[in-house]
């Protein structure tokens, strides 16, 4: 018997988490080109847009984790492959640039420029302001389910939310491998449930 979700998207105690969805990792020279053309091919920022705009009509709060670091470098980790990368790829030496402007912060929203680690809650506020805002659901959306999400979502279990993700909200690389991992690993551990799902309980 499928589990309802609806009992747990109350407005006044869920939040959603945005991961990375970034101008140089889903713009017009996106360093995991493989990632960009996944999120276009899942309608990500169409979907991700429509989300919020019906989370923001009925209070819910909208959290941005975008990957910056110093423009010379100084201090970023270059102890995982994908920050090798990052570091050497030409435009790319301040971060992953600005949020993607069809879903750009708006003054109400909360962004935390993580400067270190790959995940939602290392290295930020984000724990801290959940907690003091009494929210107990974290729907987690975003770039890219092969790390940021994925992690974002197993930090957000250990920590006590109850975990919502929607599958056309979030993108990995290739596409085939998003399709497997919301399948076999993010169901085990979330609520797996389109965003049209969770609008329509904020209705």
């Amino acid at each position: 018997m499928p589990l309802d979700v609806t009992p747990h998207l109350n407005p006044a105690t869920t939040a959603i988490v945005n991961m990375e969805c970034q101008e140089n990792l889903l713009g017009d020279r996106p360093l995991l080109p493989g990632l960009a053309e996944s999120a276009r091919r899942t309608g990500l920022l169409d979907n991700l847009s429509a989300l919020f705009d019906a989370g923001r009509k009925v209070g819910v709060r909208i959290y941005y984790c975008t990957d910056e670091r110093r423009p010379d470098g100084f201090g970023f980790a270059h102890n995982t492959f994908v920050n090798l990368r990052a570091s050497s790829a030409a435009g790319t030496t301040g971060g992953q640039g600005p949020v993607m402007p069809q879903i750009a912060p708006r003054p109400e929203d909360v962004v935390f420029r993580r400067e270190q680690g790959l995940t939602g809650f290392f290295a930020t506020g984000l724990d801290q302001y959940l907690r003091n805002t009494k929210v107990t659901t974290l729907i987690v959306t975003g770039v890219s389910l092969n790390i940021a999400v994925l992690g974002t979502a197993i930090e957000a279990m250990n920590l006590g939310y109850t975990v919502v993700v929607p599958p056309d909200c979030i993108a990995g690389d290739p596409y085939e491998y998003a399709e497997h991992v919301v399948r076999y690993t993010m169901r085990n551990i979330a609520f797996v449930v389109p965003s049209p799902t969770i609008t329509a309980a904020w209705r």
